[in-house]
């Protein structure tokens, strides 16, 4: 949960330095922006996606929420595993244009506005996820029907595990 949190902050912290770069006129700060915001989403973004994803799916699996028990664990994992991919996907837009903008003087690139866009999106994203992880709505799956054997203590078909 800590990691999904601060992936939001780092995401934060990255929109207000998109929005610094596409509304400054001076050239020096656009190109600076940009280059902060390719080490930001390399150093601190991309890692912190990828801790969320490991450590949501490590949490799960030793819960009693379980990975595949609820549906809104599965909603959870799928929007996380989904951003990550889009997350590495736009991270390659972050570089293109921190190269335009460090060549272009003077020019507005469309890559600029996308880069905002981007990460309001992705704002939105995560807080679905913060909310799902905190709500915890109900519905089992299929999956969760069957017994949990491994635990101990637990009825599994008529007897009692020992423990």
């Amino acid at each position: 949960m800590l990691t999904s949190i601060a992936w939001i902050g780092a995401v934060l912290v990255f929109l207000a330095s998109a929005l610094l770069g596409l509304l400054s006129n001076d050239d020096l700060i656009i190109a600076g922006v940009y280059a902060e915001l390719s080490v930001i989403i390399w150093i601190v973004i991309v890692p912190l996606a990828i801790l969320s994803l490991g450590s949501g799916v490590a949490i799960s699996l030793i819960t009693q929420w379980g990975l595949t028990r609820h549906y809104w664990v599965l909603f959870k994992l799928g929007l996380t595993a989904g951003a990550t991919v889009l997350l590495l996907v736009h991270a390659r837009v972050v570089d293109e244009t921190a190269i335009v903008m460090h060549s272009v003087h003077g020019g507005a690139s469309p890559l600029q506005g996308q880069l905002v866009f981007d990460a309001a999106a992705a704002l939105v994203v995560l807080a679905a996820i913060t909310l799902l992880a905190y709500a915890k709505p109900r519905g089992l799956t299929p999956w969760a029907r069957r017994p949990r054997s491994w635990v101990s203590g637990t009825r599994v078909r008529g007897r009692r595990d020992s423990g």
